[in-house]
């Protein structure tokens, strides 16, 4: 039986089951992250979400400094916009999303950015200059912004249409493949999706979304094995972000890989703190017969979300006792 089949998968099976609970809701929250003066930053800003302290997606500001999160339900969530270590600091602002029905709705909640200590802002023309492609034509610029409204109104197939259109305007316009690329993933044509990634990385192999938005389908398609090459590429050209590492972790484990695996979730939480480090964590240890560390990890878990669902909570806890019994020990 394989390494990924012959484990009960206690933290896995929690994971899973609270991604899909955030699957199953429709509402959109989306903003824009600008500079203290007004301005948007220079360079895509990272921004990430958490939902009662768990770490839910995290993604990066377009070219205007907007940036969207869809499939949200009800609740109060944590918007993190993370500093630069030069010009701002890393800004956390509440979001509430207080829809009520069914119907999708969508949120707007605007983060402005501290500035560093002792540090400047770029003026507004100078920062316009950095990010504007002079070869960008008129038509691929506005498609790109059809698009990227449309995918904040949670509209993918409208959405990955206009993408598709930046693209035929602009065929090396390697941010419009990569949105069309995530936007056929919403779709589910995973397909599609795997191919736009791949020709994204043709064009600009030394920029790294593209390899992380690949590996990570290929994680959700249970590729695990070919998931690994494209998520360490990009840890060799962005190694500031921890969801990379989380998901190689993943894959690594699920491969046998055990000891890269230990080291690039432990390399996750050192970085971004995602409360899933310590899920695969205790779901490696257990896979390494080091039941008494994956308790640790659940307890951790636990500490660091004091909100959680009561039946989340239920899940850890009966998680712990399975392993308390695999470590032949009762007591606490």
């Amino acid at each position: 039986m394989s390494n990924a089949g012959r484990i009960a998968s206690i933290a896995v099976a929690i994971v899973l089951g609270a991604i899909a609970a955030f699957g199953q809701s429709s509402h959109t929250l989306q903003g824009r992250v600008s500079l203290p003066n007004g301005s948007q930053p220079p360079n895509p800003v990272k921004v990430a979400i958490t939902f009662g302290g768990m770490h839910v997606y995290e993604t990066f500001t377009d070219l205007s400094g907007r940036f969207a999160f869809s499939g949200l339900r009800r609740g109060v969530y944590v918007l993190i916009a993370e500093g630069d270590g030069e010009t701002f600091e890393t800004t956390s602002v509440r979001a509430e999303i207080s829809a009520y029905g069914s119907a999708p709705q969508s949120f707007t909640q605007n983060i402005q950015l501290q500035t560093k200590v002792r540090k400047v802002s770029p003026p507004a023309a100078v920062t316009a200059a950095e990010i504007a492609d002079p070869n960008l034509p008129t038509l691929a610029r506005q498609e790109y912004e059809k698009g990227m409204k449309e995918a904040r109104n949670n509209n993918p197939e409208k959405a990955a249409m206009h993408f598709r259109g930046a693209i035929a305007a602009h065929s090396p316009f390697y941010s419009a493949r990569v949105a069309f690329a995530e936007q056929c993933t919403n779709l589910k044509r995973e397909a599609d999706a795997a191919q736009a990634y791949r020709e994204a990385i043709e064009i600009r192999p030394d920029r790294a979304p593209a390899y992380v938005g690949l590996g990570m389908l290929l994680v959700k398609q249970k590729k695990y094995a070919e998931a690994i090459q494209p998520l360490r590429r990009s840890l060799e050209i962005e190694k500031h972000s921890s969801a990379p590492y989380l998901f190689l972790g993943l894959a690594e484990m699920m491969t046998g890989d055990y000891q890269s695996s230990e080291t690039n979730l432990l390399k996750a939480y050192a970085i971004g703190k995602p409360p899933l480090a310590h899920l695969y964590l205790a779901n490696l240890y257990e896979l390494k017969g080091d039941p008494e560390k994956g308790i640790q990890e659940l307890k951790a878990f636990l500490k660091e979300n004091p909100n959680l669902p009561s039946e989340r909570e239920t899940e850890i806890r009966d998680a712990i006792t399975k392993l308390r019994k695999q470590a032949g020990r009762t007591k606490p």
